[in-house]
């Protein structure tokens, strides 16, 4: 779990890193209930009604790109991309958790969606421990997707990764009005993933995820 605070700088620094260990079980005495309790009372970020974002690996989640007719209304898109998820999942529409971005280069006629999905049972169980503990499951998104935003705005690149304690991570936080919707992927884009793909089978592949995950509230 991290948190991230400006504290009067330009950049975002970590204010929390913490590994919190325990059954995900929301009727468990001592599972991660009571972890996020204990450290709200701790004085951590957990304090007040906060909201949390999850990060799910790829293979628990679906992906796509919908194509809908500008003629259609913005206010009906949302319910084409949960059918469309939902279909694509196997499952009924209110079986499924799903989020969704249009592409910035849509065109006059149609207009591209971005969506990710996964079934609900995957969140539910979480969402109940954050619920129980006096917090709020914010969003859910694939970890690939976290690690992204914070490789994006890690001052000094994945470099950083190798010069720079976790502890002494920056982020700069302006780099989040810049990012775009998934666009196919050029060789530069295809080097940097590959690169992050690497950094996250090292030990601060967690930390990378869970800044990212931080970030999104910045957004």
């Amino acid at each position: 779990m991290t948190g991230l605070s400006r504290q009067g700088a330009p950049h975002l620094r970590l204010h929390t890193f913490q590994h919190l260990a325990g059954v995900l079980d929301e009727q468990d005495p001592s599972g991660v209930v009571q972890a996020l309790q204990q450290h709200a009372i701790s004085g951590g970020v957990l304090q007040g009604r906060p909201r949390l974002n999850m990060g799910l690996p790829m293979d628990q989640m679906v992906s796509g790109v919908l194509a809908i007719s500008a003629t259609l209304e913005p206010s009906d898109w949302e319910a084409d991309v949960q059918v469309e998820a939902a279909r694509t999942l196997g499952l009924g529409p209110q079986e499924i958790c799903f989020d969704w971005q249009v592409a910035p280069l849509s065109d006059g006629e149609v207009t591209q969606v971005h969506w990710v999905a996964c079934r609900q049972d995957a969140v539910h169980v979480f969402k109940r421990c954050v619920q129980r503990a006096g917090g709020q499951l914010a969003s859910v998104e694939p970890v690939q997707h976290a690690a992204r935003r914070a490789a994006s705005c890690l001052v000094g690149g994945l470099d950083a990764l190798i010069t720079c304690p976790v502890q002494d991570w920056q982020f700069d936080v302006s780099v989040l009005n810049d990012m775009a919707a998934p666009q196919e992927a050029s060789v530069h884009s295809a080097l940097q993933d590959r690169a992050l793909q690497d950094a996250m089978q090292t030990p601060v592949g967690p930390c990378l995820v869970s800044a990212g995950l931080a970030l999104k509230a910045w957004a």
